[in-house]
């Protein structure tokens, strides 16, 4: 029995000489972080690139850069200037104080092409072809402006007295052929480079621009002819006769 008793207490001895075994140095799974936690999601990445590209509230009405990497077209410019090209009409119930002082300064430059004033050289030349002066009047100088806008006596007698003659000039041109025969329209050009010219030259209270010499085109038997139009100036964005053969010879 004394040596169960001996044998019993080596072993206890034994067990609590053990070496415990040493702890695993790697943290356990829940300690550590998952992949997910870790790095953003793609989701995450793309929502925060949107974010970052949206526009801040103070940049919402600023105009981008062109995207054609060129400069800004009319239309941009008008947007971002408040104002119409330069070149333009007034837009009717869009009147701004830019556009006020172009209307009664009468300083927009007309185009140097447009369908409207092609159409009214067109009447010029049927009226030229059929020998019928009333026909170009379209593209005469309107008496209505005319008036407040000549610093003379009478500028209504005035104005008869230039009418009378635009008349007379559409006849002379007519009379330059035999046969007008075949003859068929081609186009208008603008003369010479427009010059603004200012109140109180040229006996004017209102300024407007004025070119000399533009081009009345068409072709007869094939071949191109062309005939002188004298004086044209502007109003209110459009270009009007007020000379068309030369009245210094007169």
């Amino acid at each position: 029995m004394m040596k169960h008793v001996v044998v019993g207490a080596l072993a206890v001895m034994t067990g609590c000489a053990a070496p415990t075994p040493a702890p695993d140095a790697r943290p356990a799974e829940s300690a550590r972080p998952s992949s997910a936690a870790a790095a953003p999601t793609a989701a995450a990445t793309a929502a925060a690139g949107a974010a970052e590209a949206a526009p801040r509230p103070e940049d919402a009405g600023a105009l981008g850069p062109p995207q054609n990497g060129g400069a800004r077209t009319a239309a941009e410019a008008a947007a971002t200037d408040g104002s119409p090209p330069p070149a333009s009409p007034p837009v009717p119930g869009a009147d701004t104080g830019a556009t006020a002082t172009a209307l009664a300064t009468n300083k927009i430059l007309p185009p140097l092409e447009s369908e409207e004033l092609t159409a009214r050289a067109r009447e010029l030349f049927d009226a030229i072809v059929k020998n019928e002066p009333a026909l170009a009047d379209p593209f005469w100088f309107p008496k209505e402006p005319f008036i407040p806008l000549k610093d003379v006596k009478d500028p209504g007698k005035y104005w008869d007295h230039l009418h009378a003659a635009y008349a007379n000039d559409v006849k002379a041109m007519h009379r330059k052929r035999k046969s007008w025969e075949g003859a068929h329209f081609v186009g208008f050009e603008v003369g010479s480079r427009p010059k603004w010219v200012p109140p109180g030259d040229e006996v004017n209270k209102i300024g407007y621009y004025r070119s000399f010499h533009g081009k009345l085109k068409y072709e007869i038997d094939g071949k191109p002819a062309s005939l002188d139009v004298h004086t044209i100036i502007s109003w209110q964005g459009r270009w009007y006769i007020t000379h068309l053969g030369d009245f210094k010879k007169r």
